[in-house]
This record gives C-alpha cells, structure tokens and sequence, in this order.
C-alpha cells in the first residue's frame, strides 16, 4: 500500500494494531490529505473484506492485482461523485 499510495500511508510496524497504525497515518496529515488517505484505507479494508467473504461463500477467488483493480475502480467513483456534487 506504500508503494501506490505514493507514500502516503506507511506500512504497519511490526506488533502495531491496526487502530493504532489506522489512526496514527491519519493524524498528522492536512485535512484534505486525511479525507484522501482515510478513503484509501476505507476502501482498501472493503474490498479485502469482499474478497473474505467471496472466498468463504461463493468459493470463488481473485488474484491481488483484480482485488487492486476494484480498489482502484471504487476510488475512481468516489472521485467522479465528489467532482458531480461540487460541480453542482
């Protein structure tokens, strides 16, 4: 997630929870940056939690990367809803 968040949220360290890692990438941030790196992490957890659930009841799987991919596409709406409700 380092990598293609272009450094904007860290990977965990070793022994951190998850709150305390979640809430510690967020708290320094601007508040515009906070808004993006939370949605990362929001939509991130979903889809990690989609691809649980579609393994342990549909026994079905995707690769990483279409799991990347519907990050990315659920991302891409958000954005294209933002642009919709200011452009308004």
């Amino acid at each position: 997630m380092q990598v293609w968040s272009n450094g904007l949220v860290k990977n965990p360290e070793r022994g951190v929870d998850i709150e305390t890692w979640w809430r510690s990438s967020l708290q320094l941030l601007p508040k515009d940056q906070r808004r993006h790196v939370a949605a990362l992490l929001m939509y991130t957890a979903w889809n990690i939690w989609k691809e649980r659930n579609r393994i342990v009841f549909e026994k079905k799987t995707m690769t990483a990367p279409l799991v990347f991919n519907c990050i990315l596409e659920e991302m891409g709406l958000r954005q294209a809803a933002l642009r919709a409700l200011n452009a308004t």
